[in-house]
């Protein structure tokens, strides 16, 4: 991520830039920390705020983990539930939990939910056994190349992704690279 912001190609999300040290190591972010919990949520078309569902659901979570190994899972002193409210790197923990892979149109792709999921993450102080995790192969998008082709503006016919090409990052109104994705096409 350091060489695509050196690169200018986050364009004016000028947060990215700030608080890099977080965004890799989580102990930082949350003092103590020891894993990372990650979990994902499918979109849905409620109109509700997804960040708001997505906490309702890890603090669900975060009182089950008390129950099972104490209060102290948790940080009691700094915030440790997150869905795109703190400088960490969801998609890399996604993918090193084993819950998916980056794809062409640089979104995590899960290989049964597609790219239109939402991350989440609690920052835990303890280390607790981990379920059996399976990383997709290497190339799960091979020589598939239609998010880039469906992509309006070329954002993805670069080795890395530019914002400043994206309509979405420009107007939040474009999925085209994911919905074209044939991991979200029922």
């Amino acid at each position: 991520m350091s060489q695509w912001v050196a690169q200018g190609l986050h364009g004016d999300m000028t947060y990215l830039e700030r608080n890099c040290d977080k965004r890799y190591d989580p102990s930082v972010l949350v003092p103590g920390a020891k894993m990372v919990i990650v979990c994902l949520l499918t979109y849905d078309n409620s109109g509700r705020d997804y960040h708001r569902r997505v906490k309702s659901l890890l603090y669900t979570l975060e009182a089950k983990l008390k129950e099972a190994y104490g209060e102290d899972i948790v940080s009691q002193t700094h915030q440790h539930i997150f869905c795109d409210s703190a400088p960490l790197l969801e998609r890399r923990w996604c993918v090193e939990a084993g819950l998916g892979f980056i794809g062409k149109n640089h979104q995590l792709i899960h290989p049964k939910l597609g790219s239109l999921v939402h991350p989440g993450e609690i920052v835990i102080n303890k280390v607790v056994p981990l379920s059996d995790t399976q990383h997709p192969q290497n190339q799960p998008c091979a020589d598939c190349q239609i998010c880039i082709d469906a992509c309006p503006t070329g954002a993805l016919r670069h080795p890395q992704w530019d914002a400043t090409h994206c309509i979405a990052y420009t107007t939040h109104h474009c999925l085209e690279c994911q919905l074209s994705c044939p991991y979200n096409i029922e």
